[in-house]
């Protein structure tokens, strides 16, 4: 397992879910401080490794567990909300503590949780390797039908339809970014022909079977603001960075071995620079972009 898109650095202790306990069932965790110190073998305290940022957590489980009574009543497929608890060694590696599955109450029958942990013993063993699986596949899903479909492709349309409405094919902006649009809306009406329409590829193959779209633009309703989508803003907000202007990309992260963030930032870099010589070289002072009557109608209707 690796920590990706939404993974934070835990900030409170112990979690608790931000759902309607009335529907979901009680918001506390079990995954306790004892067990989390017993994990990682009496190195710190649960307040010192929150303190000294080596605590992390993949939380899939206010996302996922609207939707879980609704997808086992699929056949052939299950789900879970889940939260997988990390703990940065002294190599610099994040190790997995705890991975904590959760069914909220359904019918007469009450809320299930169960925490699983590292263990030899062969019931154990397998008991972790299956909580690890399940992890795994909210993580696949997550990254394809959010980072991958909504992110890259969905999130996209408005400002290429706004582009191609409201400015010119002279505009320096649309210029700029009309290789970048090329294909997009093509592709993204293939995707709704045969990937992500009704019984499509994704349906049939993702763990939140005919639920999977909704469960995307669920996620665009809670988790996406467009200042918060750029590389660093979205490292900083998840506690992965912090603002640092002598470091490298002007950010110093929680851990160096993060290859999202380290081959991320250079991209990233690259392509401001780019950008911003190319806007800066139109558009001197601000005055100009607030007179571009084109401009200002794309930025109403994106």
């Amino acid at each position: 397992m690796a920590l990706k898109f939404v993974s934070y650095v835990m900030r409170d202790w112990p979690m608790k879910s931000k759902l309607d306990p009335k529907i979901y069932g009680p918001p506390e965790t079990l995954i306790a401080t004892e067990l989390v110190e017993r994990e990682i073998r009496g190195i710190m305290t649960v307040n010192e490794a929150l303190k000294s940022k080596m605590l992390f957590v993949l939380d899939y489980h206010d996302l996922l567990l609207p939707y879980v009574n609704k997808v086992r009543e699929v056949e052939g497929t299950t789900l879970y909300g889940s939260r997988a608890l990390f703990f940065l060694t002294k190599d610099g590696t994040p190790r997995p503590v705890a991975i904590e599955l959760t069914r909220p109450p359904t019918g007469d029958k009450p809320q299930w949780k169960q925490v699983f942990t590292p263990t030899w013993d062969a019931t154990g063993c397998w008991l972790w390797r299956l909580a690890k699986a399940h992890v795994c596949a909210h993580d696949l899903g997550y990254h394809q039908l959010v980072i991958h479909w909504l992110r890259t492709h969905c999130c996209t349309e408005p400002y290429i339809i706004a582009a191609n409405r409201q400015l010119s094919a002279m505009h320096p902006i649309y210029r700029l970014l009309h290789p970048h649009f090329r294909y997009t809306m093509e592709i993204n009406a293939l995707a709704r022909e045969s990937l992500i329409n009704a019984g499509g590829i994704i349906e049939s193959a993702f763990s939140p079977a005919k639920y999977s779209i909704e469960l995307s633009f669920a996620t665009y309703n809670q988790l996406w603001w467009f200042d918060m989508e750029a590389l660093p803003a979205d490292l900083i907000r998840r506690g992965m960075a912090v603002k640092d202007p002598i470091a490298e990309h002007g950010l110093r992260l929680t851990f160096e071995d993060y290859p999202f963030a380290n081959d991320g930032l250079i991209l990233w870099d690259a392509i401001k620079q780019w950008v911003s010589d190319c806007v800066n070289h139109y558009y001197t002072e601000p005055s100009l972009v607030q007179s571009d009557g084109e401009l200002q109608a794309w930025l109403d209707r994106s």
